[in-house]
């Protein structure tokens, strides 16, 4: 079955540039830039990321997933306190971006990235991770952005200068283990973490082609089936 969920989890880009197209480049572009990207280019090749942003913006727009929902803007200080005991606590600010079930399928496609596809690499036994493995062109930058239940790390790999890392130096490859790497250390730190993600009420098992999925009332089953190419081309399914 080809579907856009297949698509992301082994990184078929064709099939994010065909959403694209279908939703309208107007409207994305424009969404985006309320939410705060920057310097988005203004065609087809916003699907596959091809703007730069910072690890620190980054892991404040990926809240949205990790967090059911939720954009979390980072904070690099939560307190200050002087030799008086006089201190300032520094508020968390949120934002609202979509209902948690509507996040919940987002998560469990991120959930599949890390199971069986690009991010196998960041799979950690004995708890549930999400991802999503990315990489620039000619190697220069490879990431990894996943998240537990409680905790979202991001990983980087590339070079100060902006010079081509080694061939397939991917984010699979390389920014994938040294996420499994730090949740394995963390999980020994805190072994009461949580270990498997919550389902939100509204979410539902349905079957399409003898194949359990999660829906909504708002994403529910295709209806109708439209395909562009096939799986390795990256075809998707509305």
């Amino acid at each position: 079955m080809i579907t856009l969920e297949n698509a992301l989890v082994h990184s078929r880009n064709l099939a994010t540039i065909n959403l694209l197209n279908a939703l309208g480049m107007d409207s994305v572009y424009k969404r985006l830039s309320e939410e705060g990207f920057k310097k988005l280019p203004y065609d087809l090749s916003m699907a596959l990321g091809s703007f730069g942003i910072s690890p620190y913006d980054f892991a404040g727009f990926y809240t949205t997933f990790s967090n059911y929902g939720q954009r979390v803007k980072p904070r690099l200080i939560t307190k200050i306190e002087n030799k008086f005991g006089d201190s300032e606590e520094f508020s968390v600010q949120k934002k609202e971006i979509t209902t948690p079930a509507q996040a919940y399928l987002m998560i469990d496609i991120l959930k599949q990235v890390v199971k069986r596809g690009t991010g196998r690499n960041a799979r950690v036994k004995g708890i549930e991770t999400a991802g999503k493995t990315g990489t620039t062109n000619n190697f220069v930058d490879a990431w990894f952005c996943g998240f537990t239940p409680d905790i979202e790390i991001l990983t980087w790999f590339g070079n100060d200068n902006n010079t081509p890392m080694k061939k397939r130096e991917t984010g699979g490859r390389s920014a994938a283990p040294a996420f499994k790497n730090f949740v394995q250390n963390y999980i020994k730190l805190y072994p009461q973490t949580k270990r498997t993600f919550d389902i939100p009420k509204g979410v539902k098992f349905k079957t399409l082609e003898n194949r359990k999925l999660y829906v909504t009332d708002i994403s529910p089953l295709p209806k109708v089936q439209i395909t562009h190419g096939n799986e390795n081309s990256g075809g998707l399914i509305f």
